[in-house]
């Protein structure tokens, strides 16, 4: 029996490396991507849209036997994009969407897997990757800090849900801050469609975003490699004791850091 790797958002960026690295370590991996493009490493690639539960059910058919054969199961919960712009600009679909990507289809999914687990009598371990925004939230990109916050809370609540199974080892949380990946490029393609509604007093910060966002802006100091955020992910799927949460760059400990010790007056000056 070989260990299983499920990684979503796979087609690209931190769900990519995951996949060449479980690879690599020799497990079996299964490549979970809206629009799947060949991910070389992966066994067996399928497509999944998170926002269908009626999708993450059907899937169930497909992994059983995967699930069945397999000694042990990971599963990454690693899809997401970012919805940026002032929240009174966003529509109920952005909203929806961001949520959905997020938290309710990462979720199906987990109890999908956990399901298939408790059936089989196979250990799961889930992991899911956040965002330090999650921790500190930022202007203009509220949709995207809440919808993070909610999959970090979503998660810690499925685990104290499935306690009593017998299949659940663990849920751990990945919070990377900056990371070199398209990520800035499916952010400012998000944005576009809320620039023709944007509300006049934002302009201003609609046209830095844009800036920031754009091809060949600044890199942030202490960016961190898809690879990097692989390796914590791979972390928590071997660890003996797997923790809770695993931080990625120094803008995450700092956040964590903050938010932890400092007063939350301050944290709204530091954070703005």
């Amino acid at each position: 029996m070989t260990k299983l790797a499920l990684v979503t958002g796979a087609s690209a960026g931190i769900g990519r490396e995951a996949c060449a690295l479980f690879a690599r370590k020799g497990y079996r991996v299964i490549a979970l991507s809206r629009q799947p493009t060949g991910v070389e490493s992966a066994d067996l690639e399928l497509a999944l849209d998170l926002e269908s539960f009626e999708q993450i059910e059907g899937l169930a058919r497909t992994l059983e036997a995967e699930i069945a054969a397999a000694e042990r199961v990971i599963l990454v919960n690693n899809s997401g994009y970012g919805q940026f712009g002032a929240l009174r600009d966003l529509s109920e679909s952005m909203w929806q969407k961001q949520f959905s990507t997020h938290v309710f289809g990462p979720i199906k999914l987990a109890a999908v897997c956990l399901s298939l687990c408790e059936q089989h009598g196979k250990p799961l371990r889930v992991i899911a990757v956040s965002s330090v925004l999650s921790i500190a939230p930022q202007k203009m990109k509220g949709a995207y800090c809440a919808a993070k916050s909610a999959m970090n809370t979503a998660h810690e609540s499925f685990w104290f849900d499935e306690q009593g199974s017998n299949s659940l080892e663990s849920v751990s949380l990945v919070l990377p801050g900056p990371v070199v990946t398209r990520f800035r490029e499916h952010a400012l393609a998000a944005l576009q469609p809320v620039l023709g509604r944007a509300s006049a007093v934002h302009q201003e910060k609609y046209k830095a975003m844009q800036a920031a966002l754009a091809p060949g802006a600044r890199i942030k100091p202490f960016t961190a490699s898809a690879s990097d955020v692989a390796k914590k992910i791979f972390r928590a799927a071997e660890a003996t004791r797997p923790k809770p949460r695993y931080l990625v760059t120094p803008q995450t400990y700092a956040a964590e850091f903050i938010t932890r010790f400092i007063p939350r007056s301050i944290q709204r000056m530091l954070f703005s």
